[in-house]
């Protein structure tokens, strides 16, 4: 998964000067450490930016808009400084949930989204479906309840996994309306591309 965006600033004064961030196992900290260094890596004329910007010259802590004398991480006193931009704008992703995605940044969403995919044993399209059907992150595990072709097909499946139905006897089994039977039961759950979750 990546981001690549540009300082703003830059994109206005038709320069492009696109960064890329990595964001496989990066925290929101970590994230807007990156941001704050592709934009001050990011030169496009000497004394262009909007505002002076700090890096450490020792651990390439960045620091926008301040004028540090000690680097705050590692206590460095060696300082560089320049003009930078302050702001910036996305130019392109990869394997980012659009709904995560503005014309300016990730959302904060994004980042327990990453931690939560890191620990569930779910696909990815599982989780997409289940955020979809407006389910919060922490909701999907215990709500997910399997893919299924079709509504009818899953409330059979429920049926007999609960034991709603003895199967060994002709009748009822043989006269029942699954399809009536679906629509009752799909007041309580919802489908996303055949992924069905409880929502009650």
């Amino acid at each position: 998964m990546n981001i690549t965006l540009y300082p703003l600033g830059a994109y206005v004064s038709g320069y492009c000067l696109p960064f890329t961030i990595e964001l496989d196992g990066l925290d929101q900290a970590g994230y807007s450490q990156a941001v704050s260094a592709g934009l001050y890596a990011a030169t496009y004329k000497k004394g262009d930016g909007n505002v002076l910007s700090s890096r450490c010259l020792r651990c390439d802590t960045v620091v926008i808009a301040s004028v540090e004398k000690e680097c705050a991480c590692c206590g460095n006193l060696y300082m560089e400084v320049k003009q930078t931009d302050e702001e910036w704008i996305v130019c392109d992703y990869e394997e980012v949930p659009a709904q995560f995605v503005g014309e300016y940044d990730l959302s904060s969403d994004f980042f327990a989204y990453s931690e939560f995919m890191a620990t569930t044993n779910l696909e990815p399209a599982v989780i997409d479906a289940g955020l979809a059907c407006g389910l919060d992150l922490l909701q999907i595990e215990d709500a997910y309840q399997g893919l299924y072709d079709s509504n009818t097909s899953f409330a059979e499946q429920y049926a007999e996994n609960t034991g709603a139905l003895n199967e060994s006897s002709v009748w009822p089994y043989t006269c029942i309306d699954w399809d009536w039977a679906a629509r009752e039961l799909m007041h309580d759950y919802s489908e996303q591309d055949q992924h069905y979750f409880y929502i009650s």
